[in-house]
């Protein structure tokens, strides 16, 4: 997980710095501080992850993961506050589970952690959300998701089964969202907080991930 957060932390240094070269190369009139607010654009995530209900159990290795997530999407304008958003991401999870031991079946029955969930994580984004100020925005998200490559145990009848397992999780949620337009024209920072019921799996999950967005037009 150390390794994950650093490299967050690379990638968003280097985007800090982006900005910052943007800002300092601009029209010296000032209109080049007018935002970019809506478009095409290309959103890098990362953050934290976590689980409640059984998914939260004696087996995993520890109560938090870390998330990495990469955004491809389109900002629509519907009024002169209100936008919505569509959008494609591809990116990973990282939740450690303890090794499956001799009590194997016990732990089959409180948790569904099969071994460490690091699985390609897609999905679908769609958002609506409201500006508050020229340069502050608020909304709400709904989110479609698919966690493959990696295995945990069904939920439900099949759970005293430890043949029974998923090669992949699908996910519904939703959320809210905060964005920020910065004074480096087509850069913009924020944070999603998302709720997710994660099918058969006996829990859900919670996402907290601060972002960094670039608009291209």
């Amino acid at each position: 997980m150390k390794k994950l957060f650093l490299l967050l932390m690379a990638l968003l240094v280097s985007f800090s710095l982006l900005a910052e070269s943007e800002e300092a190369t601009g029209d010296v009139s000032g209109n080049d501080l007018d935002p970019i607010l809506r478009g095409l654009h290309l959103q890098f995530s990362g953050g934290i992850v976590g689980y409640v209900g059984k998914a939260g159990g004696d087996n995993a290795g520890s109560p938090l993961g870390s998330t990495l997530r990469l955004n491809f999407g389109y900002d629509i304008p519907i009024q002169d506050k209100v936008n919505i958003g569509i959008a494609l991401s591809v990116g990973m999870l990282q939740f450690n589970a303890k090794e499956n031991d001799a009590d194997l079946e016990q732990n089959h029955k409180d948790s569904p952690w099969f071994e460490d969930y690091s699985p390609l994580a897609v999905g679908l984004d769609l958002d609506v959300t409201w500006m508050i100020d020229p340069r502050w925005e608020f909304g709400v998200l709904v989110n479609f998701d698919y966690y493959a490559l990696a295995k945990t145990y069904k939920s439900g009848k099949n759970a005293l089964d430890k043949d029974a397992t998923n090669n992949g999780n699908i996910a519904v949620g939703g959320g809210l969202i905060f964005e920020r337009y910065t004074f480096a024209r087509h850069f913009s920072v924020g944070a999603s907080v998302e709720f997710n019921y994660v099918v058969d799996f006996d829990g859900m999950n919670i996402i907290f991930t601060p972002f960094m967005k670039y608009t291209f037009f």
